[in-house]
């Protein structure tokens, strides 16, 4: 784990308006967190269903949030890699051992290896000029994929800055060579599976 950013209360590391622990503190009074068994149970039938496509030997969560995926993942016994740019994220699911390791950074400017990897919720904060070249860089043999094709009156302040419909996402994928495997309906109806 890396040190703390000096300015994680004073930005928002989702490209909105609140700050990161205006983010995490909605998360908590809104039921997303670890003491909520039915989220956590969510969850839990997400990694049951994944591993029965996939059945993977590693598990990497991209933007882990309060880290629900990855502690699914551990629990099952694959070894997870948890990455988070929001402090607060981070230190919370560090608390709950959540993961084998952890690393607090923009994942767009890393390279990322691993047999599954996850991204959940997350690229609609992030512009594709980021998310191409990360995508290319990108090795894995899974990738499972959720970004909402909604707008609502939020969108500014949690930084959905990139919000598209199913078949542009398709499309960005295959452009950064993936291959839609199928499509899935956990942990939303608009979930993804690619490989590469």
């Amino acid at each position: 784990m890396t040190n703390k950013n000096q300015d994680a209360d004073v930005r928002n590391s989702f490209g909105g308006k609140w700050k990161d622990h205006e983010c995490f503190m909605w998360e908590m009074r809104n039921g997303i967190h670890l003491e909520n068994r039915h989220f956590v149970d969510m969850y839990t039938l997400v990694a049951s269903q994944i591993c029965e496509v996939v059945n993977p030997r590693d598990f990497t969560d991209l933007g882990g949030g309060v880290g629900a995926y990855s502690r699914a993942m551990k629990h099952r016994g694959i070894h997870t890699v948890y990455y988070d740019a929001n402090i607060h994220h981070l230190e919370y699911a560090n608390q709950y051992n959540v993961a084998d390791r952890y690393y607090y950074a923009d994942f767009t400017q890393q390279q990322i290896e691993g047999d599954l990897v996850a991204c959940i919720e997350v690229m609609e904060h992030i512009e594709d000029s980021d998310l191409e070249p990360f995508l290319k860089r990108l090795r894995c043999n899974f990738f499972h994929f959720s970004s909402t094709p909604h707008t609502s009156d939020m969108d500014a302040d949690w930084g959905h800055i990139n919000i598209k419909p199913e078949n542009e996402w398709i499309a960005l994928f295959e452009s950064c060579g993936f291959k839609l495997q199928q499509k899935l309906n956990y942990p939303t109806q608009w979930s993804l599976l690619f490989s590469k």
